[in-house]
């Protein structure tokens, strides 16, 4: 069944060099959701956008879903959107847009093994208000995530970019942004939420790209009001 109160019919994807534990606090918040490690952790990373798609879909069974996607993680929920759009019920995006960016001195950096890139990529990560041990843990698994892996990830979304199809996403989504969001500001969210055929926006103040780890209960509060417009809470739907 469709039920989306407890987060049924819910999957959080996370990020480039992230793990599910990033969204812990809206794990707590909606139990029943799903949220999957990205594939290729475990060796044999995906190419590209699409491949992490595919392998994504594969291994989880199929239904109808509201798919929640961060950073890398959006790509590639709004990519599911357009390839499958009889599966994407609702679509929530944070911290992405409609063509991602890679610094290339990262890339070039950690394609060589070196630890600065990483670095910097992390630095990036938080809002200046952000907790200092939040930081500090959140960045060693950074620094814990195989170079290839990384990699991997990064690529994927530097070569992400379906600006030219947002038009075609039939799925209502919810667009959230920190405000101090430095690797996707939010003027380039609000453009992904224009493009958008039915979208809202919500930007987030005091946070970062890390935007539900930073300000949890503002993130989880905004995608449970989304979530109760969607579907009626105690109004369950059989899936497609």
């Amino acid at each position: 069944m469709f039920h989306l109160a407890d987060g049924e019919g819910l999957v959080f994807l996370h990020g480039a060099g992230g793990t599910p534990l990033v969204w812990q606090p809206q794990l707590l918040a909606f139990p029943r959701a799903r949220a999957p490690e990205l594939p290729g952790r475990a060796g044999g990373a995906p190419e590209g956008v699409d491949g992490y798609l595919d392998a994504l879909r594969a291994a989880l069974p199929p239904a109808a879903r509201v798919v929640a996607g961060h950073s890398l993680g959006g790509a590639i929920a709004l990519r599911w959107a357009l390839r499958f759009p009889e599966e994407v019920r609702g679509l929530i995006v944070l911290g992405a847009s409609g063509k991602m960016r890679v610094t290339p001195a990262w890339l070039d950096g950690i394609a060589r093994g070196d630890p600065e890139a990483v670095e910097a990529f992390g630095a990036c990560w938080f809002g200046p208000s952000a907790d200092v041990r939040l930081r500090e843990k959140s960045l060693a698994l950074l620094r814990a995530t195989p170079r290839e892996v990384l990699l991997a990830d990064l690529r994927a979304a530097d070569a992400f970019d379906v600006r030219e199809e947002l038009g075609r996403v039939c799925a209502p989504a919810l667009v959230i942004v920190g405000a101090a969001d430095r690797l996707v500001p939010v003027e380039r969210a609000r453009a992904l939420s224009d493009a958008l055929p039915a979208a809202e926006l919500v930007v987030i103040e005091g946070a970062g790209h890390m935007v539900m780890l930073e300000r949890p209960r503002e993130t989880t509060a905004a995608i449970r009001v989304w979530l109760a417009r969607l579907v009626a809470p105690g109004v369950e739907e059989a899936e497609a």
